[in-house]
């Protein structure tokens, strides 16, 4: 009887640790202030590869700032902030401190004609999307090849 009870311990932990060890990390879109914020590694590999071909509205990333938890990602270009997206791939890089790579994308999804190119500032709780706030961040610009990389510190380096 002791046996069996060990044996069909073991069943339970070896599926637990199966279904553990196959999460998909792809978390659905969620609607941030106005923008689009995910998880999902396979989306963030398509935008990133897909830039030096990008046709959508092209925009500038104008500034990356630690504000205590948050990341303040000011861009400019196209009309409504609501065209938007981050996407992060779902992994932190095992280094001291650790790194992510999130991408910035804009899609335009109405048929609009811009009077003012805007400005919005794209703010992401860090806390909230990596668990922790002492991470390095990657930010890649999707509609080119432009990355942007803020420390721990606030210090902030452009890869042109």
């Amino acid at each position: 009887m002791k046996l069996q009870v060990r044996l069909l311990f073991l069943a339970l932990l070896g599926t637990l640790v199966m279904v553990a060890c196959n999460r998909n990390n792809n978390v659905a879109p969620e609607k941030e202030d106005g923008f689009q914020l995910q998880t999902n590694s396979e989306e963030y590999k398509k935008l990133v590869n897909a830039r030096t071909e990008y046709k959508g509205t092209p925009f500038e990333i104008k500034s990356v700032v630690r504000d205590g938890d948050i990341l303040k990602i000011s861009v400019e270009g196209g009309c409504l902030e609501s065209d938007y997206k981050i996407v992060w791939d779902g992994i932190l890089m095992e280094s001291y401190p650790e790194q992510a790579r999130l991408v910035v994308y804009h899609e335009q999804t109405q048929n609009v004609q811009c009077l003012v190119i805007g400005k919005f500032t794209l703010e992401v709780d860090m806390k909230k999307l990596f668990g922790r706030t002492g991470v390095i961040v990657h930010v890649a610009n999707g509609s080119q090849v432009k990355d942007v990389t803020i420390n721990p510190d606030g210090s902030v380096t452009d890869k042109p």
